[in-house]
């Protein structure tokens, strides 16, 4: 045996040699982006002086068989593993980070208590990792084709049981299509979500937001160092759902602009990045310019409570209050606009920036946060006249098994 294992040796090294010799050498490597050493020429000046073995390393050293593979996979695993490189961490919750999350509690609590505005840690505390790329956090997304088909059967569920109504579905993506390098992220968002709309029944309407946001990839889409979208983000997507109804978007330029500076979301603090810290983000807004009054009404409660589109008062690391106030069970605004359109939309807190655009083109806008709400949809749509009712959640929560139960619930 031992002999035979010497034989099976030696002829793995011939044959390596041999491979050598006959396989073509590559001049450049696309990996590193940089010249291959050439084999030395042999003189004699090079060869007393050492230079011609060490260029004879050098060349053995840069053309050994299957390389670039090698180089390419080695890249792989460390990314993989979350292993720092120039421009990519990975932050994940295993024992390390979990008391990482616990430390930033009271930091996150003196940040939030500075405004009065309701939010809720409920997709703070679902983040299961975050990838810091180039400064900007992101969180990556796997999808499950099943997930989307339930999530299409009840969707189709609704349109059965309102049949006078249409029924939209826009799944939002949450930036790793657009902004994290193709070895990492392979283009999983827009998979999934073809994967939904493909399955979609019953005459249920896709809205095309993926499509609209990406050719302005480059624009302030989404956060630095929060979960979010941004208002702009939003609007982009906003101008998808008008083409599918058939309006036209009010034009950006026409919607009154503000910000505010400064803010540190969601990803900052469960990461305590210092990249991030230094990528501060601006929350920018847009104004519709249509009269509106709001109301929300608090959990158990069927009295109103005054509200407006935009919490102005918002700042520090709960600027995004600014869309809407928070995340309440439900939220009724009535806008100027006479048309007779009144919309309900099932939303997680990304539909917060995107509810407003709404105001100008629906009588009366419906607000339910699934999360929250107790109440009877069928009653809702039907004692107030609802013409049309969209599904607007980010990806993450389309391929949730809660978000199903909880919105299946509310049709009984």
């Amino acid at each position: 045996m031992r002999y035979l294992l010497s034989i099976l040796f030696l002829i793995i090294i011939f044959a390596g040699g041999v491979l050598f010799i006959i396989v073509p050498h590559k001049t450049i490597s696309v990996n590193e982006k940089r010249k291959l050493s050439p084999f030395p020429t042999l003189t004699f000046q090079n060869y007393y002086s050492g230079k011609y073995t060490d260029s004879i390393d050098l060349y053995y050293s840069d053309n050994f068989l299957f390389r670039d593979d090698l180089i390419s996979i080695a890249n792989k695993i460390k990314d993989n593993k979350g292993i720092k490189s120039s421009d990519i961490v990975i932050y994940s919750k295993n024992k390390e980070s979990n008391n990482l999350i616990d430390k930033n509690k009271q930091v996150k609590a003196d940040i939030l208590d500075t405004v009065k505005i309701v939010n809720d840690d409920h997709e703070y505390q679902n983040i299961k990792s975050v990838i810091v790329y180039k400064n900007r956090a992101l969180q990556m997304f796997a999808g499950s084709s099943k997930m989307a088909a339930n999530f299409s059967k009840l969707m189709g569920e609704y349109k059965l049981a309102f049949p006078n109504v249409n029924v939209y579905c826009m799944a939002v993506p949450v930036g790793g299509d657009f902004y994290l390098p193709s070895n990492i992220n392979k283009n999983n968002e827009i998979k999934f979500i073809n994967s939904l709309y493909n399955s979609l029944s019953n005459g249920v309407v896709p809205i095309r937001a993926y499509e609209y946001m990406k050719p302005h990839y480059k624009e302030y889409l989404q956060f630095n160092t929060d979960h979010h979208w941004t208002g702009r983000g939003a609007y982009y997507a906003y101008a998808g759902f008008c083409n599918a109804i058939g309006v036209s978007p009010v034009p950006i330029e026409k919607l009154t602009r503000k910000v505010i500076p400064n803010f540190l979301g969601t990803l900052y603090y469960y990461t305590l990045s210092e990249g991030l810290k230094n990528n501060k983000d601006s929350v920018e807004y847009f104004k519709v310019q249509v009269d509106t009054k709001s109301e929300y009404y608090p959990k158990n409660s069927n009295k109103p409570i005054k509200s407006s589109l935009y919490a102005e008062y918002a700042k520090g690391g709960n600027a995004y209050g600014v869309f809407l106030g928070g995340d309440f069970p439900l939220t009724k605004i009535t806008g100027s606009v006479k048309n007779g359109k009144k919309i309900l939309v099932f939303k997680d807190s990304y539909g917060n920036a995107f509810v407003p655009y709404l105001a100008s083109h629906f009588e009366e806008v419906y607000v339910i946060d699934y999360r929250y709400f107790e109440g009877s949809v069928k009653k809702l749509v039907n004692d107030n006249k609802i013409t049309d009712i969209l599904f607007a959640h980010n990806v993450f929560m389309f391929n949730a098994s809660y978000t199903i139960s909880r919105e299946r619930n509310m049709l009984k």
